[in-house]
C-alpha cells in the first residue's frame, strides 16, 4: 500500500512542459520581432498556423494554412502597422448608454 502512495505522489509532482516554437518578422532589416507559432487542425483536418507578434504599437496576429504564407501575411502586417498606421484611428464611433460603440 505504502509503494501505491509514493507513486500518487510522484505523479503529482511531474511538471507540465509546454513547447514554444518561436519566429521572426520583419518590417525592414533593421526592425525585426519574435513571435510565437501555435499550429492545430481545424474541424476539417487541415493543418492551421496561427501566428502572434508584439510589436511597439500594439500586437499582430494572422492565421494560415502553411508556415510560408503566414510569414508573408505577417511581414506584411508589420508594415502596414508601422508605417502604413494601421489602426491608428479608431474609425466612427456612436454613444448610447454612455458606452462609445465603434461601427465597422
Amino acid at each position: 500500500m505504502q509503494n501505491n502512495n509514493m507513486l500518487m505522489e510522484k505523479k503529482k509532482k511531474l511538471p507540465t512542459i509546454e513547447i514554444t516554437e518561436l519566429f521572426l518578422i520583419k518590417a525592414d532589416w533593421t526592425r525585426t520581432f519574435m513571435g510565437i507559432i501555435r499550429r492545430e487542425v481545424d474541424v476539417a483536418g487541415n493543418p492551421v498556423v496561427m501566428g502572434e507578434v508584439i510589436v511597439p504599437e500594439g500586437k499582430i496576429w494572422s492565421k494560415a494554412s502553411s508556415q510560408e504564407d503566414l510569414m508573408k501575411n505577417m511581414d506584411s502586417i508589420c508594415k502596414l502597422k508601422l508605417d502604413g498606421g494601421l489602426h491608428s484611428h479608431a474609425g466612427v464611433t456612436i454613444k448610447i448608454f454612455d458606452t462609445d460603440f465603434y461601427l465597422n
